[in-house]
């Protein structure tokens, strides 16, 4: 019984770690079909765009190819993440789902000698093929032409093409064809039996055999078999804690990623001493959380997958030493960005959600400086949603999920923070969009509270106005807010699809839109931003576009259509405009994948206008 639990505990874990970190995406939604840009008003064109995806990973599987290009199965992604030797994100595909291309738990990869590349999904019960660049190719579901794979795991592939396979579920190794045509299997249920498993999870490929971890509580060891499966030898019980991948070197090294002990082990081929044992708990260099995939690249170099650190290791084969990290996030790219705001020295600041940061750029797109990590201590967020700069330059960003607003200087030193949990005044329920006045007097949108909180730049409270509903001066979730240049304070109410305008105390002036994706209706939209004649910019998030409207709501333009091309946006949440018109849009990509992640810049063909740029949380599962 304890075996079995060991098993259904190890397959549970990484699961479940796989829903968990993906708990505050944002909750998908209905979407219209892509607008084009519509006549009668200022026409924009695309004209630049800079960043892709650089967010956590969760490296379960790992595989490098001859030229060193590491592939990664993420499973917080659901995606298929390819680095350069140096670290440097070449490419990635997949999103969460059960079609062609997607994933709901990738969990192992290989390469053949053409570079294809193998994904086995737990979840979904399917091993994938693609080109190294991420067409897909085909898939299959079964061994023994009518058996269903059970929970596929581990993958490697042999000299020949043949792809091993295991299959946890059903306590055995199946071996295909390169098309995934059914060869033979080997392996079944059996306690401390030779040749038989309790949970298998990682299988490798050497020169002349096949290693196979165990990763049950009762067995942990390592057997090997024949290419055929034929039984050889078992080791390795008394030393491993729960044994996930394996790989091999030409000189039939074998490498365990030993993900409970939170180590590398080295053994040689049916010899129960370890060479070395690398890693212990922890987030430095060389240490792990949950190791869980590990390979060898022609080098001699070991990839670890460290999946609960987030990262890539990479180590030396020969002593174990360590040589660098392949670290999420990287400079300049994003992980749902989420909102922006311009200096007045020719400084964007982007909220990088997903990753607990800012970024600063200028406004070519040239990366200048980053700050923040995760966490609640001073300069640390929790899904920051939005920005905004006052007229000395200082910089407040709404901490969303730590129920506060930070104060920082142009360089990211950390000034204050005011906020807490709650309903009173100066408290908050998922602090959203910021906005600064001429006086800079700034507003809150406080989300869950369905209402605007009104400060001074010290953090002390002025007002506040705003109750659930649908009449003027209600909301269901505000999300942007802006103040143009008569401290009228514009408030999108993303639920209600619709924008107020009011007074800078809370008197209601007017409200536009509807739900719906025609012409000044919106599909909960996100942040706003005003430009120097007073129009105002709406982020129509669901129906992927910008919408221009004059201060009293009348229509004027759109521009995007959805997509990942030139001038298409994905969810976009946030916007600002710069001092001659042009419009930076955050194009945050949907929340089940690594689409997008990107700003791209968009200007206008008919006029020059200013700026006065004034976000959206994730909404939780």
């Amino acid at each position: 019984m304890l075996c079995v639990l060991g098993a259904t505990l190890l397959f549970l874990a990484f699961s479940l770690a796989t829903l968990d970190v993906n708990s505050t995406s944002r909750k998908p939604i209905a979407r219209a079909s892509g607008q084009a840009s519509v006549t009668g008003g200022p026409s924009f064109s695309y004209t630049s765009q800079w960043g892709s995806y650089g967010g956590p990973i969760m490296p379960n599987g790992v595989a490098v190819d001859s030229s060193g290009n590491v592939y990664i199965a993420d499973a917080k992604n659901y995606a298929i993440v390819k680095l350069a030797s140096s670290g440097a994100f070449v490419t990635s595909w997949g999103s969460y789902g059960t079609a062609t291309g997607q994933f709901r738990n990738p969990e192992g990869i290989a390469l053949d000698a053409s570079g294809n590349v193998f994904v086995s999904d737990s979840v979904n019960n399917n091993i994938q093929k693609f080109t190294n660049a991420g067409s897909f190719i085909t898939s299959w579901n079964t061994w023994n032409k009518t058996s269903i794979l059970k929970h596929p795991f581990g993958l490697s592939v042999n000299a020949t093409g043949f792809l091993y396979a295991v299959d946890q579920g059903d306590q055995r190794v199946q071996i295909y064809g390169n098309n995934g045509t059914y060869v033979a299997s080997f392996g079944g249920l059996g306690s401390n039996l030779a040749g038989k498993f309790q949970s298998p999870f990682g299988v490798a490929v050497g020169p002349t055999y096949v290693y196979v971890s165990d990763s049950s509580f009762q067995s942990g060891n390592i057997t090997e078999f024949t290419r055929s499966g034929g039984f050889v030898c078992a080791w390795g019980g008394g030393s491993l804690f729960q044994p996930a991948m394996v790989a091999t070197d030409n000189a039939s090294n074998v490498y365990v990623a030993d993900n409970f002990g939170n180590d590398i082990v080295k053994f040689s081929a049916c010899n129960n001493k370890a060479q070395w044992i690398s890693g212990s708990t922890g987030t430095s260099p060389g240490q792990f959380d949950g190791p869980v995939g590990v390979a060898v690249d022609s080098q001699m170099n070991v990839y670890v997958g460290d999946s609960n650190n987030f990262r890539v290791q990479k180590l030396f084969a020969n002593s174990g030493n360590y040589l660098s990290s392949m670290l999420y996030p990287k400079p300049g790219m994003f992980a749902s960005p989420y909102d922006a705001a311009i200096d007045g020295s020719g400084h964007i600041y982007v909220v990088d959600e997903g990753n607990n940061r800012v970024q600063m750029f200028s406004l070519t797109g040239t990366y200048l400086l980053a700050w923040g990590t995760s966490g609640s201590g001073n300069g640390q967020f929790n899904g920051p949603t939005g920005i905004a700069v006052d007229h000395n330059g200082n910089i407040y960003v709404a901490d969303f999920s730590n129920n506060r607003v930070e104060k920082f200087l142009p360089n990211g030193t950390f000034i204050k923070a005011w906020g807490t949990f709650g309903t009173g005044n100066g408290q908050f329920y998922g602090p959203f969009g910021i906005a600064v006045d001429s006086s800079n007097d700034l507003y809150v949108t406080d989300y869950s509270n369905n209402r605007v909180q009104k400060f001074d730049s010290l953090g002390n409270f002025i007002t506040e106005w705003g109750s659930s509903g649908t009449a003027n001066g209600q909301f269901s979730g505000p999300t942007g807010i802006a103040v143009d240049s008569l401290n009228n304070v514009y408030v999108t109410d993303s639920s209600n699809n619709r924008i107020e305008k009011f007074t800078s105390s809370g008197g209601f002036i007017t409200a536009w839109g509807s739900s719906g994706s025609g012409n000044g209706q919106f599909s909960i939209p996100g942040h706003l931003s005003l430009d120097s004649t007073g129009n105002v910019y709406v982020s129509d998030t669901y129906n992927n576009r910008v919408q221009e409207f004059t201060t009293s709501g009348t229509f004027l333009t759109s521009f995007g259509t959805v997509g990942s091309g030139n001038g298409q946006l994905v969810d976009p949440e946030g916007l600002t405009i710069d001092a001659s018109g042009s419009v930076y849009v955050t194009d945050t990509g949907n929340s089940s994948g690594t689409s997008n992640n990107r700003v791209e810049v968009f200007t206008s063909t008919t006029s020059s206008q200013g700026s006065m740029g004034g976000g959206r949380p994730p909404l939780h599962m």
